[in-house]
């Protein structure tokens, strides 16, 4: 919608002789209020649609699975803050867990954190299916994921 040239209020064009608001007579002399149409076809090259790769639900799982604990997933659907997060939380988990078990239990020191390490890889597993098998998963750029 076209704005009074004088108080900036929308108008309709059919208030063009009179501004309802502050009186102005012409409130849209000079302003152009041209519209476009949106849902025109976008003008993308070649190059632009080879390069755009969109992200899958199978590589975030794949990632989930293997690289989980680092927040590589998360990296890779554009979610840095919460990758980070996942980091710092995989990290204390494991760094704590681990070392309650080593110092508390008899299994000595690297059992304690091997086991802590198998604990925080089966819940990114568990993550990783819950991110393959949501339906409408959207990435950071809130694109949907294949």
């Amino acid at each position: 919608m076209p704005k009074c040239k004088n108080c900036g209020t929308r108008i309709t064009r059919f208030d063009k002789d009179i501004c309802p608001v502050c009186g102005e007579k012409n409130p849209l002399e000079g302003v152009s209020s041209e519209t476009i149409e949106i849902t025109s076809n976008l003008d993308l090259s070649e190059a632009e649609l080879k390069e755009f790769k969109p992200a899958t639900k199978f590589r975030a799982f794949l990632l989930f699975v293997f690289l989980g604990w680092t927040g590589a997933p998360l990296f890779y659907l554009n979610y840095y803050n919460q990758a980070l997060i996942w980091l710092f939380l995989n990290l204390s988990f494991i760094g704590g867990i681990g070392s309650i078990l080593s110092f508390l239990t008899s299994l000595g020191a690297p059992w304690g954190y091997i086991v802590a390490l198998s604990i925080a890889y089966v819940i990114n597993i568990g993550a990783g299916l819950f991110a393959f098998f949501k339906h409408n998963l959207k990435d950071g750029r809130g694109e949907f994921l294949r």
